[in-house]
This record gives C-alpha cells, structure tokens and sequence, in this order.
C-alpha cells in the first residue's frame, strides 16, 4: 500500500479532533504513540489513517504497510499538529468512534465522577485486565476520547467495554447482585469482605471527595482498603486494582 502525503484539509480536520467538540462532530479521535496504534490494529479498530512522523518512516514502515490501512507520512511540522505530547513517538493514527458489547463477566465498574483524564484511562486498563464486562462512567468524568485518557489505557479503550451514564441510582435499582462501594473509611476492610451475590457492581468515587453520599447509601456493601503505611490513601486507579484483584480472586469472575 502506498505511503501518501496528507492533504492540508486532512490535516486541519485531524488537529482539531484535540478538541471535544470536534470529536464529537468528527465523530473521530486521535490515537498517539506505537503501543497504542499497534493495539488498536489487533483490535481490528476502525481507522481512517495512520499517520507517521516522516524522520520516523524508516522504523514503522513495515507495521503501515502491513496493517492495509490508509497510511500518511508528514514532516515534523505538520506532524506536530496532531500531538498532545511534548515529546511524540512519531506515530499516530485516526480511529473512528465504536462502541464495544459488555463482555460475560461477574464483576463491572461503576465510577461516579474520575475527571483526571489519566487516571480514567488507567481504570479502563485495570478493570480490562480483571476482566470487568463494563466500565460504566458518571457525570463529569474524563471523556473518554480524550488523548490523554487513550494514552492511559494504554491500548485497553479498544478492548474494554464502556459507557457513559447520567442516572446512576437507576443503574444501581436495577442492577441483579450486589452494589459494593469503595470507601476511604469506615467500611468492612477488604480483607474481611465476605460472601456476595453475583453479579457484582463495584463503585468508585471522586479522586478527592469520594463517593457521593446519595449513592454510598444506596449500596449494599462498603469495603475500605486498610494501609499500613503514612499515605492517608492510594490514587483512585491504583485502589481500584487492590479491589478489583481481591474482588475476582474471591468471586472467580469469569469473562469470554
């Protein structure tokens, strides 16, 4: 396949996918940096391009001329238009917005409001690695296709079911097992977490406030992950993987 030039409508269009409102009338978004390009292309993502930095053509030539699709080389300039990054890898690629199934899985995600744009994108890699069937994600969290929360993921947003949802408590009054809440204090230590029924919707809540008091309350469990140490508490992300761990090492979630 031939290695093209892009237009300078092409790339105008491609730059402004930075931007939300773009994103969202492009219905597009941009994917930086070679481990997520090379996730997304065995994800078989939908891609309109790939676009490499021309002093970097050498190195990912074989990878877009073997991925079969639509591939552009630009000068460091105009290149440099589509970053989000001080320092670029030199390959980004054009996806168009998807939506993915829940996969079969005994435990889901519920995050109130993760607005930093890293750590959402971190959550979409920890709850893809324990097999979650969703990430469900409230009011006022990271847009998801936001560069930065692609980057975070590290590949997993295309392989990771999420969604986006304003009526949590609905959500939570139909939802069939039981709603666990994750709680600085107060709750039963993760460790003591006995017997739940299935399936299970674990809750996170703001980076710094928590969980809302509205939907703690409307939980049927709180569990607190107990340190030992002078943090008075671990980022949001990195909390989620304690749970999610002793969650499914405990359930035996099962995912397809």
């Amino acid at each position: 396949m031939d290695i093209l030039q892009p237009s300078r409508a092409q790339l105008s269009r491609w730059a402004s996918l930075k931007e939300k409102k773009y994103r969202r009338e492009h219905r597009q978004f941009i994917i930086e940096g070679e481990i997520c390009v090379r996730e997304a292309l065995a994800a078989r993502a939908p891609l309109e391009a790939i676009v490499v930095a021309r002093e970097h053509l050498a190195r990912f030539e074989t990878l877009i001329r073997s991925a079969n699709k639509p591939a552009f080389v630009a000068n460091a300039q105009d290149f440099a238009r589509l970053s989000s990054v001080d320092t670029s890898q030199g390959i980004s690629a054009v996806g168009n917005i998807f939506e993915l199934p829940p996969r079969k899985s005994n435990v889901a995600v519920l995050a109130e409001q993760i607005a930093d744009p890293g750590n959402c994108g971190t959550l979409l890699r920890t709850a893809c690695f324990f097999g979650a069937s969703v990430v469900i994600l409230g009011s006022g969290s990271a847009e998801v296709w936001n560069p930065k929360v692609v980057r975070g993921s590290m590949g997993a947003i295309f392989r990771q079911p999420f969604k986006e949802e304003h009526n949590l408590l609905e959500i939570m009054r139909t939802w069939k097992g039981d709603t666990v809440a994750a709680i600085a204090h107060g709750g039963t230590p993760l460790q003591k977490f006995g017997k739940i029924e299935l399936p299970v919707l674990l809750l996170l809540g703001h980076e710094t406030r928590g969980l809302s008091e509205e939907l703690a309350k409307a939980c049927t469990h709180h569990i607190t992950l107990p340190g030992c140490g002078e943090a008075e508490s671990l980022n949001l992300a990195a909390a989620a993987a304690v749970f999610l761990h002793e969650i499914t090492r405990k359930i035996g979630a099962k995912t397809s």
